[in-house]
């Protein structure tokens, strides 16, 4: 079954970063581990919109994983980050909790798949929540497996009245 990755594309609240607003969103949804954002304070959370993607418009939703890659900041050997997948009202649908270790690595939720459309995919946003102990984040991303929407096709010619022409080829009756 196909898969899409879908990445921030706008900034919601955030306290306890480096980084805020649109920069903060530039750092985490460029598929460049290169720029990240740092936890500078205990108390640290921040909320992102996800894009979309026309890739699975018309298609069966099968499930959705929220994926972050990152690494410990400072002197600490393990962090975690917890985070709340949210629908367009905000309602949290899952919560994640994705463990770090001091070397960069890419952790994932479990796969999420009530209820799922197009629609409320469009919809989703993020609240990512780290814990005290200091946490470097490089990318958020949620990876979409669906079910491509059946195209409809008829490999039958039909005719009610008139002629056809048939300039070259065969027929097969």
């Amino acid at each position: 079954m196909p898969t899409v990755i879908i990445r921030p594309d706008s900034a919601g609240s955030s306290t306890g970063f480096d980084q805020t607003g649109a920069n903060l969103v530039s750092k985490i949804n460029d598929n460049d581990t290169e720029t990240f954002i740092t936890q500078t304070n205990t108390t640290a959370n921040f909320s992102i919109g996800i894009g979309n993607s026309s890739d699975y418009s018309g298609a069966t939703i099968n499930n959705v994983v929220v994926s972050a890659i990152g690494n410990t900041s400072g002197k600490a050997s393990s962090a975690a980050l917890q985070i709340e997948l949210k629908n367009a009202a905000e309602t949290t649908l899952q919560t994640s909790t994705l463990n770090f270790g001091t070397t960069e690595s890419t952790q994932n939720g479990a796969a999420y798949e009530t209820s799922l459309t197009p629609t409320v995919v469009d919809g989703f946003n993020l609240l990512c929540t780290p814990d005290t102990s200091g946490i470097i984040i490089k990318e958020v991303f949620i990876t979409v497996d669906y079910t491509a929407a059946a195209v409809a096709t008829t490999p039958f010619i039909g005719m009610k009245s008139g002629k056809y022409k048939i300039v070259s080829g065969k027929i097969k009756i």
